[in-house]
């Protein structure tokens, strides 16, 4: 990610970030028993060897993103310390645990979304790279809807109408078994595990997510 002042509006409101993200943990956990994912008080996580990053959304339209790059992150390893990410940064903000991440080197970028908009701390001239892009590294599909098709494509996917399909059943909130077999059922290559098998850890998760289809009365809408 380069040091520009446009960077903030690279990034897409966080109720379109979150539901891209909502797609690639079920895209990953499809196809693998460990997807790297962690869900927490509406907020997704994503780790992996050479980093990681952190949606969460907060009341009243409020969000951040953050997380690091371990090679990339020159706002943690371009000077003589870490670039302080909290300068500017709103009160609402889980402060006292960024301020420790930040000042210990385990905090690349943070952005904050409020009144409409991303926003960041300033960087200094040398930081050209706060290891944005490269953390979401596998998981791009986060940015926009051509990254996410890649995501699909990725695991196995190739089908983009089924892939649409699924799209539409997480906007909706309509996962359900059916759903799931029928991307499943798209596949063209084989996955590391039997997709079959990782059928109740989709639906799970789906209904963690907030996305599976409700039942009313002991029936399927």
């Amino acid at each position: 990610m380069t040091n520009e002042s446009a960077i903030p509006a690279q990034l897409d409101r966080p109720e379109r970030m979150w539901e891209r993200a909502v797609v690639l943990v079920l895209i990953a956990v499809t196809r693998t028993a460990r997807p790297g994912f962690r869900l927490s008080d509406r907020e997704l996580s994503c780790s992996h060897s050479n980093g990681g990053w952190n949606l969460a959304l907060r009341q009243e339209g409020k969000a951040l993103f953050y997380g690091q790059d371990v090679d990339c992150s020159e706002t943690t390893y371009g000077g003589d310390k870490p670039v302080d990410l909290l300068v500017n940064a709103p009160e609402w903000l889980p402060v006292d645990r960024l301020r420790e991440m930040n000042d210990s080197g385990e905090l690349g970028y943070l952005y904050w979304w409020e009144e409409g908009r991303w926003g960041r701390a300033p960087y200094p001239g040398y930081v050209v790279d706060d290891g944005l892009v490269a953390s979401c590294d596998g998981y791009a599909g986060i940015f926009d809807d051509r990254s996410l098709a890649d995501s699909f494509a990725d695991a196995g996917y190739r089908d983009r109408s089924a892939a649409e399909r699924f799209i539409a059943r997480v906007g909706a909130g309509t996962v359900n078994e059916s759903a799931v077999k029928d991307l499943m059922g798209s596949a063209r290559e084989p996955a590391p595990v039997p997709r079959e098998s990782r059928l109740p850890s989709a639906l799970e998760w789906a209904a963690r997510l907030g996305v599976a289809e409700r039942l009313e009365a002991g029936r399927a809408r």
